[in-house]
């Protein structure tokens, strides 16, 4: 069986460093490798105060503890997790007048990202830069209609309670990407989780709302934040990243390889807030399976088990099952395509507007598959096909979809180009040889 390992997880990776800063003393994060992306956020979070040396397999990091300082200049271009970060570092200053450079297309990110996050004020721009000051005021952090806090503004919010020495409580009926939370409280936040808050405390409006909203009412998920003055030194381990095991879990089953044939992909994340990918795809028939699961350092990762089985079937998916899987949604637009069926993929409500582009892109490209396409308001309709065909791919500004053209140039009728294929290897490094090579190309 062959055996792949994938690069450490972003999110928990910047997330990681992050606390390294707000640690006041030794971090060490083991097995550890750096990927470039990863680099240049430490080196960022250097002109903050943390210092970091790689020793063996081990990065070993110094925090300033809650003393770090911040530059007046931000850089724009870091992944939508690590901005928010740490625009939420820098938020505890509402005096102090920030400015963002970057390309156009970046600070167009970066300030969507703060507005979904943050209250800013005495905003202005020039050609090459925007600058702002953060507000006194809070964001509300507003639930989908599905009972979850979309993951960016609410790991913001935590970390600027934290700073702040503020008390924070959250309510959700099934939260999305919670490794942010876990790991606060693995590093000693005084950070509660409760899983079995009982839907007993509610009024009977919210009650009423909530079966409108189709959310079942037996048990919430009840997240509390109260003032730390410390956080505790403690060694961790970065997972490897889910979205680059989603990518290959996607070859295996739709490559042509010999039926029965598996893969076994090591030490993967398997938070149950980020890894819905896996679930939903075993839904379409896909051969998926966790053979190993431990859970250490604050969360869950282990072995997951890849087998070639039959043709995938179409199903309809809703935004409650790809909430904790919206990376990995192009892997499954074009598991759609080779589908049977028609299959329907829909986002979240809160996250329909920042997806309009993507499901354009998406549809524009797998087009050329042979597969039909509709785009509406919430997602992608898609009717499969057994064989995709090649053809010119774009992926824009968007890795995941260029790794899931990638993907499909592997095996489709034809040749395939894919332009912008430098942005996947940029935030997925050496994985376009690593999915070649699962092929013995």
């Amino acid at each position: 069986m062959n055996e792949l390992a994938m690069n450490p997880d972003r999110e928990m990776l910047e997330q990681a460093l992050v606390l390294g800063l707000l640690v006041k003393g030794r971090t060490v994060l083991e097995d550890f490798s750096w990927t470039p992306a990863s680099q240049t956020f430490a080196e960022f979070l250097k002109t903050c105060g943390l210092r970091f040396e790689l020793k063996g397999h081990q990065l070993v990091l110094e925090g300033t503890g809650f003393e770090y300082t911040f530059p007046t200049i931000i850089p724009a271009g870091f992944s939508e997790n690590a901005t928010a970060l740490l625009m939420a570092l820098a938020s505890r200053d509402t005096e102090t007048v920030f400015t963002v450079t970057g390309t156009p297309e970046e600070r167009a990110e970066a300030k969507t990202i703060l507005n979904e996050c943050f209250v800013i004020q005495e905003e202005s721009s020039t050609e090459n830069d925007f600058s702002f000051r953060f507000s006194e005021k809070k964001r509300p952090l507003k639930e989908t209609s599905f009972g979850n806090i979309p993951y960016l503004p609410k790991n913001a919010a935590l970390l600027r309670a934290l700073l702040e020495g503020d008390s924070l409580s959250l309510t959700e009926h099934t939260p999305v990407r919670d490794q942010w939370s876990r790991l606060l409280a693995y590093f000693g936040v005084s950070l509660t989780i409760d899983s079995g808050a009982d839907t007993a405390e509610m009024d009977e409006f919210e009650k009423r709302l909530a079966k409108m909203r189709g959310i079942k009412q037996e048990r919430l998920v009840r997240t509390e934040l109260k003032e730390t003055k410390i956080i505790t030194s403690r060694d961790y381990f970065v997972p490897g990243d889910t979205t680059e095991a989603a990518a290959f879990t996607t070859l295996w089953v739709l490559a042509p390889v010999q039926k029965g044939s598996k893969i076994l992909l090591k030490n993967a994340g398997l938070n149950s807030g980020r890894a819905g990918f896996f679930p939903a795809l075993k839904r379409m028939g896909a051969l998926v399976e966790v053979t190993s699961r431990r859970e250490r350092y604050g969360d869950v990762f282990g072995n997951v088990e890849v087998e070639r089985g039959k043709r995938l079937t179409a199903r309809h998916l809703s935004g409650d099952t790809l909430g904790n899987s919206l990376e990995e949604y192009p892997f499954l637009a074009l598991a759609a395509c080779m589908a049977e069926g028609e299959s329907i993929l829909r986002v979240p409500d809160a996250e329909t507007e920042r997806f309009k582009t993507l499901f354009e892109l998406l549809a524009v490209n797998l087009r050329k598959t042979g597969a039909d396409i509709g785009v509406y308001e919430e997602g992608l309709v898609i009717r499969g096909r057994e064989e995709c065909d090649g053809g010119e791919f774009d992926c824009g500004n968007y890795p995941a979809a260029g790794l899931a053209f990638f993907i499909l140039s592997l095996f489709a009728k034809g040749s395939s180009t894919i332009q912008g294929l430098e942005y996947v290897e940029r935030a997925f490094p050496g994985v376009c040889n690593k999915l070649k090579g699962a092929l013995g190309k």
